[in-house]
């Protein structure tokens, strides 16, 4: 049976969430049997796993609000800080300790929790200037004890955040086993409700809150820390409530007498001596570090809430003139202001805000691309209306100051950037591989591409490549310095067609037209005897076989 979503304007309230799968390394073991010729065959194969989630770091995508606002300034002495996380089941998937949850009361019983109640590993501190110091990119040994970073499992090269303080502050306002489980919940709202959840989010959200209440005129930041395997300040039961003791570590300690020992040592409410102190050299105070995970600030200051405020105005000064302190009020409830517009004219305006003693109904004109897309005349008063204007230019500087929104639109320009490259490589791929045309490139973006590459591929295979316009190469071999018919008409006279019937390229031979021979010069036949008889010929011979048989004769030395 499928959940319906709570309506707009409410929101479920959840105990708890446990992951499907905590974090782990996991093996899956299948076992198979197969019949083969009557003789059955036991098929076994493993496989491993690793389920991963945030432990040491935290996104700051993962968050998807806290209260008081980031940097916020107002009334918040009597509110509890909290933070929402997306992921819903990440305070439950990692256990605070290794052994077995404590019995806060029986099932049975219908007295405090469940026996098996989850107890979170994650706890919200607040802290107050100067209580605190931030540290970044610390190694995890040096922020653990060296038993808690054995029970973590000794990761090595891990880099954290961490948030150190007193060691007897910390343990004043650390929340106890069952505290943790009280102060953590899961939160369902529905996904459109603008005012309840957030963009991109299924509705659903982890909400861990703090235990303490920041003073007034106080400056704060809430820390979100791990508390995994943290025995040394978790404990089972509450801390007391009154303000324990300071525990200072004494590096070294040399009384000048017993008495004076007995003195000094009644000073100290509590005193850690190291094994071989000596002297006194120095008192400090013993600290806690804790993996910070996420940090906001807010400062607590104001004399009312929002609601008292609301009920502290004076509602009757809409429509009157201007008095000693109170400003002009229209009876729309809106407020005149000088302004200059851009050609430098001087001009009167109306402004309202959203708080007005009348129902308003909703901008159905929007969205707006900038603010003077917002700007419009008043049928009231026939003058400048800049309110939805001045609402949008609020919007859009708080926008830009949150960091959060900041990595969210560069991961959107990131994404929709890839999401063009690989158009134009499957536009490519879809010209290369002769894809039908019918399958648009949109389609190949949503469907899977392994099975439509790959039968696009053998079918090409399967057709062919067509037949080879140039078997022989003999366009490739036109080409060749050697072989052109141009050179051999510059160097041997002869005509451009005489060149390529001698090179037999780029004629009409090559493409099975019959080439005409060339006519050749009629000579007469001569016979031997006329040859002989050509005495003149024979003398020049017989000259150049002679200046021959000379030169051979010097070159030799004479030694022929």
């Amino acid at each position: 049976m499928a959940l319906v979503p709570p309506p707009k304007g409410a929101m479920y309230l959840f105990d708890y969430a446990s992951p499907p799968l905590p974090p782990g390394s996991y093996r899956i073991q299948a076992e198979t049997d197969v019949t083969v010729k009557g003789t059955v065959e036991k098929l076994e194969t493993d496989s491993y796993f690793d389920v991963v989630g945030p432990r040491f770091n935290l996104a700051a995508t993962e968050v998807a609000g806290v209260f008081p606002p980031r940097n916020g300034h107002g009334p918040y002495q009597d509110a509890l800080a909290q933070v929402a996380i997306k992921r819903r089941t990440l305070p439950w998937e990692r256990p605070i300790d290794a052994g077995a949850p404590h019995p806060i009361g029986q099932p049975s019983d219908g007295q405090g929790l469940p026996a098996d109640y989850p107890t979170p590993w994650l706890a919200l501190l607040l802290f107050e200037d100067g209580e605190y110091t931030l540290m970044q990119g610390v190694p995890l040994e040096n922020v653990v004890p060296k038993s808690t970073f054995q029970q973590l499992g000794s990761p090595s090269n891990v880099l954290c955040d961490a948030v150190e303080a007193d060691l007897s502050l910390v343990q004043s306002i650390m929340p106890s086993k069952e505290e943790l489980q009280l102060l953590s919940h899961v939160r369902w709202v529905n996904k459109d409700d603008r005012e309840l959840s957030v963009e991109g989010s299924d509705g659903w959200f982890a909400i861990v809150m703090t235990n303490r209440v920041p003073s007034l005129d106080a400056k704060c930041r809430a820390c979100l820390v791990s508390v995994e395997q943290r025995t040394d300040l978790v404990t089972v039961d509450p801390p007391p409530s009154q303000a324990p003791l300071p525990t200072f570590i004494v590096k070294e300690f040399q009384p000048r007498d017993a008495g004076s020992m007995t003195l000094e040592m009644s000073r100290l409410q509590e005193v850690k001596m190291s094994p071989g102190a000596s002297r006194l050299i120095g008192l400090q105070p013993a600290k806690a570090r804790l993996v910070l995970l996420h940090s906001w600030q807010f400062v607590c200051q104001g004399n009312g809430t929002f609601f008292d405020l609301m009920q502290s105005l004076d509602v009757g000064m809409i429509g009157k003139v201007a008095q000693q302190g109170q400003p002009p009020l229209t009876d729309t409830s809106h407020l005149p202001v000088e302004l200059q517009d851009r050609g430098g004219t001087q001009e009167t305006a109306l402004y309202r805000g959203p708080l007005v003693p009348f129902v308003l109904t909703r901008d159905t004109l929007g969205p707006y691309h900038s603010a003077d897309q917002a700007r419009r005349a008043t049928p009231e008063a026939g003058v400048e209306d800049i309110s939805y204007a001045a609402a949008f230019e609020v919007g859009r500087l708080l926008a830009a100051a949150d960091a959060r929104l900041a990595q969210e639109l560069m991961r959107w320009r990131r994404q929709a950037y890839q999401q063009s490259a690989r158009l134009d490589m499957i536009a490519n791929v879809q010209i290369a591989l002769a894809i039908p045309a019918g399958i648009s490139a949109l389609q190949l973006a949503h469907d899977p591409l392994t099975p439509i590459f790959s039968t696009a591929a053998a079918s090409v295979l399967v057709k062919g490549s067509g037949p080879i316009a140039d078997r022989y190469g003999i366009t490739v071999a036109a080409r060749t310095p050697g072989l052109s018919s141009q050179n051999l008409v510059t160097s041997w006279g002869v005509t451009l067609q005489d060149a390529n019937v001698i090179l037999g390229v780029k004629t009409p031979g090559t493409l099975g037209v019959p080439v005409t021979s060339l006519v050749q010069t009629p000579r007469d036949n001569i016979s031997l005897n006329a040859v002989i008889q050509d005495t003149a010929s024979a003398s020049r011979l017989i000259s150049a076989r002679d200046r021959k048989i000379q030169n051979a004769v010097v070159a030799t030395g004479g030694s022929l």
